[in-house]
Order: C-alpha cells, then sequence, then structure tokens
C-alpha cells in the first residue's frame, strides 16, 4: 500500500527517526482524550441532583448520559473519514472548539431537553477529537515506541472514566450540578492553543470521500438499539416500542451493510471486520467498556442512595480504580510481549469482570474497593494490547478509519452499557429508593457482559509468537495476521 513520504521515513527498516516533540505530542492528545472521556464519569456522580433539579427519573437520566455516548459513536466513523480527508490536526482542533461550545450551553442549560442537546454537541464534537489523537499518535512514533505510547494513551481513556466522579462530587458538593462542566474549559483552551504549535498535521494521500448515506443509516441503527434498550426500563422488552426500535435496528443495520457493501468507497472495511483478530481486539475493547461504563452508572448512584454518601465522597470513593488502571496498564506492555494479544486481553477482560462481581456480591465500602480495584486493574491490562492489535492491522496511512471504527464499536458499548445495566437497575428498583436492592442485579449484568468479552478474545486472538518463527508479514503489513 501507498505510504506517505514521511510516515515511510520513520518506519522504514533500518532507520530510527522519530518527531523529536513526540512525547509532548502524547501528552497533548492524551489530555484531549482525558477531557471528553471524563465527561461521562462527572456526569454520573451530578445525577442524583439533576434528577432532583430537573425533576428526572432514571430514564430520562439515561438519555442525558447516552445522548453524548450514542452521538459520539454514530459520528466517529464519518470523522475518521473526513479527519483522513481533510487532516488529522485541523479535525482535533475543530473537535476540541466544539467541544468547548458544547460545555458552555450544558452548563447553562435550564431543563432536561436541552441539557440532552448539549450533550449531542459535545458528542459530536468528541467525534472529531478521538481518531486523530489515535492516528496521530501512529504517525508521530515509531514502530518500537508505539505500544508503550498507546498504553499511555489507553490509560488515560480509562483515567478520565474513573477521575470523573472525584472531580465531579467536589464540585457539585460546592456549587450546583452544571458545574462539572466548568472542568472542560481549561484543558479545551490548552488543547487549542498548543496543539496549533506542537500537533503536526496529517492526511490520507487518497482520502475516501464522505459517505452521509451510510453515515445516517448507521446512526439509525445505532440510535433504535438505544432507544430499545432504553425505553424497556419502562415499558418491559416486549413491549410494542421497544419491539419497534429493535426491528427499525435491525432493518437499518441490515441496509447500512448493503449499502456498504456496493458502494466504491464504503466507511466500514469488511476486509477488517472479517479478520477474527480484529472482531477479538475490538469486541473486547467494546464490551470492557460497555461494562465499565454500566457498572459506574450503577455505582455512583448506589452510593449515594443506597449507602447515604454525599456527591463529593462518592467521588473519593470511586478514585481508587484510577489507580488500579495505572498499575494494569504499566505492565500490560510486559504481559502482552509475554502471552500476546490473547493472554493480555483476555486476562484484563476476565480480572475486570470478576471484579464487578465482588460489587454485586458485597454492600460495604471494604468489599467495594476490593472490586473496583480488581476491575482497574483489569481495565489497564486489557486496554492497551487490544489497542494496538487493532491499529497494527492496517498501514498508517489507514489508521484514522481503522481508529474511528474501532472508536465507533467503544463508544457504542459506552452507550449500550449505560442503557441495558441501566434498564436492569430500573426494572429492579422502581425509583431512587430501590436502588439499594437493585444494585446487584446491575452490576451481574456488567459482569456477565464482559465476561462474554473475555470469552471472544481467548477465541479469537493471536497467542504469543515463537521466537523460532518469528512473525508472519500479511499483505497489508500486519505482523499478526488474518485468523486467531
Amino acid at each position: 500500500m501507498q505510504q506517505t513520504r514521511e510516515t515511510y521515513e520513520k518506519n522504514a527498516p533500518g532507520t530510527d527517526r522519530a518527531d523529536p516533540r513526540r512525547w509532548w505530542v502524547l501528552a497533548l492528545l492524551s489530555l484531549a482524550l482525558f477531557v471528553i472521556i471524563l465527561n461521562n464519569g462527572l456526569l454520573n456522580v451530578a445525577l442524583p441532583s439533576l434528577m432532583r433539579d430537573l425533576d428526572a427519573g432514571i430514564g430520562t437520566t439515561q438519555w442525558i448520559v447516552d445522548g453524548y455516548a450514542l452521538v459520539f459513536a454514530a459520528c466517529l466513523l464519518t470523522a475518521g473519514t473526513l479527519s483522513d480527508r481533510y487532516g488529522r490536526k485541523r479535525a482535533t482542533l475543530l473537535g476540541m472548539a466544539l467541544f468547548g461550545a458544547g460545555s458552555l450551553v450544558a452548563l447553562t442549560a435550564q431543563g432536561a431537553g436541552q441539557l440532552v442537546a448539549a450533550r449531542a454537541l459535545m458528542g459530536v464534537a468528541a467525534a472529531l477529537v478521538m481518531p486523530g489523537t489515535l492516528s496521530i499518535l501512529v504517525d508521530v512514533f515509531p514502530a518500537h515506541e508505539r505500544p508503550r505510547a498507546i498504553a499511555v494513551w489507553g490509560s488515560t481513556s480509562a483515567l478520565g472514566v474513573a477521575a470523573g466522579p472525584v472531580l465531579g462530587g467536589a464540585l457539585v458538593a460546592h456549587f450546583w450540578w452544571g458545574s462539572v462542566f466548568l472542568v472542560n474549559l481549561l484543558p479545551v483552551t490548552v488543547v487549542l492553543l498548543a496543539g496549533a504549535r506542537l500537533l503536526p498535521e496529517s492526511a490520507a494521500p487518497v482520502p475516501r470521500p464522505a459517505d452521509p448515506v451510510g453515515a445516517l443509516l448507521g446512526a439509525a441503527a445505532m440510535v433504535g438499539l438505544v432507544y430499545g434498550a432504553i425505553h424497556a426500563s419502562g415499558e418491559g422488552w416486549t413491549s410494542a416500542p421497544v419491539l419497534g426500535a429493535f426491528g427499525a435496528a435491525l432493518v437499518a443495520g441490515a441496509a447500512f451493510a448493503a449499502w456498504e457493501r456496493r458502494h466504491a468507497t464504503p466507511m466500514v472495511d469488511f476486509a477488517l471486520l472479517r479478520r477474527p483478530v480484529f472482531l477479538g481486539a475490538s469486541a473486547g475493547n467494546m464490551l470492557l467498556f460497555s461494562g465499565l461504563a454500566g457498572t459506574l452508572f450503577v455505582l455512583t448512584q448506589y452510593l449515594q442512595y443506597g449507602l447515604g454518601y454525599g456527591p463529593l465522597r462518592a467521588g473519593c470513593a470511586v478514585a481508587p480504580v484510577a489507580v488500579a488502571v495505572g498499575l494494569g496498564s504499566a505492565v500490560s506492555p510486559a504481559l502482552a510481549r509475554r502471552t500476546g494479544p490473547r493472554g493480555g486481553v483476555t486476562a484484563g477482560l476476565a480480572l475486570g469482570a470478576a471484579g464487578i462481581l465482588v460489587l454485586a456480591l458485597t454492600p460495604a465500602y471494604p468489599g467495594i474497593l476490593a472490586g473496583l480495584s480488581l476491575m482497574g486493574v483489569g481495565v489497564g491490562l486489557a486496554l492497551a494490547p487490544a489497542t494496538d492489535t487493532v491499529v497494527s492491522l492496517v498501514p498508517p496511512e489507514r489508521s484514522g478509519n481503522a481508529a474511528a471504527l474501532n472508536d465507533t464499536m467503544q463508544e457504542l458499548g459506552n452507550a449500550v452499557g449505560v442503557a441495558v445495566v441501566g434498564t436492569v437497575l430500573a426494572r429492579g428498583s422502581g425509583g431512587p429508593t430501590g436502588i439499594e436492592d437493585a444494585a446487584p442485579n446491575g452490576f451481574v449484568a456488567a459482569a456477565v457482559i464482559v465476561t462474554v468479552g473475555a470469552m471472544l478474545s481467548g477465541l479469537l486472538l493471536p497467542g504469543p509468537t515463537r521466537p523460532d518463527h518469528g512473525t508472519t508479514p500479511v499483505a497489508d503489513g500486519s505482523p499478526l495476521g488474518g485468523g486467531a
């Protein structure tokens, strides 16, 4: 495949050229990723205050949380194509500017509808940012440093999920719930000012044109899926509106697949989707984040409604998961080298599922702390090798589209996790007063989701490479081949 001259020179055999600013670039990209991931965690701990002030039920709060993740997922493929075409730096900076604007609207929202709309705008912005961060990282780091850089990038993502409740709790304890969006403004400003100077521009040499029909069909399938899961909490899984939403999602998904297969330049690389390695890595990522998002959605409410914690105390109670994610990320590259992607990702997902089950089995905080620690280490172990596996399957000039496809599955996992686990919580609780009794069922549902991811990763991902045989190159330059 054709590569840009700059990328080829940095990665060509026998050369050791790399951008001297690459670690500063990584810090800036990680900050951009951190702020867009941070927001779900920020908002989770503010949900009880928000529910009181806006007179919103669990179903409405699911839309406030999922309005961001769903639009984020729906726009990622189109955003990845546009960033490949017009420049990843431009897309990242434009996305950060829109993210700041959406945050300003959200912090002044006077009703649930306005807040959902603001969160949707922030989802569009995040979709522009996220593929560019990974593509620029792949472009500036030589191959031998890339796993370490991706481990830092991936742990930043998980850290954003974990750190949100602490910052959100501190703000909600002293101000109003809308103050959680103030946190976004300083990082947005830093990324815009420093990024204009530090971030290198890159684009695909032969970019794919936009595909608005495919984008609409894909978005319709995602909206139908999440709509059905959320509304099942009030109307039941077999009600006509819910079954209709799932049916519409199925029809839209089939139409999307048919359209993309006939399109000259499809948004989705179906050759990539047919590769077991990609499916194992991306599905593992998706189900990991699905379980993590669902767990934190339940836990932040359980701590406040069930154990009587205030917002700040609840946020601090969740904080140890961030330390655990860091520990898992620190040992993740070494584990993946010894066991291959299969060992690292599967072990991480299994450990994460075990941690969530501990949350379901114990009502007291010492057990919650143990569960959060296990879950965090599992996230740290799994995320980096799964992401590195995905980006290694394509040449650098196609990294934007591959990153967007992986990110789409990850963000769809976030949205579905909140929808499904939140629905289990809502069906079992009947309202805020019943959350304490229903929380274990929500945790079990989240653990089952992550366990399925562990099983898929164990079946589809490759094990360690045997030193006497080395890696087997394939047509697109991937050392992983096309099978498990």
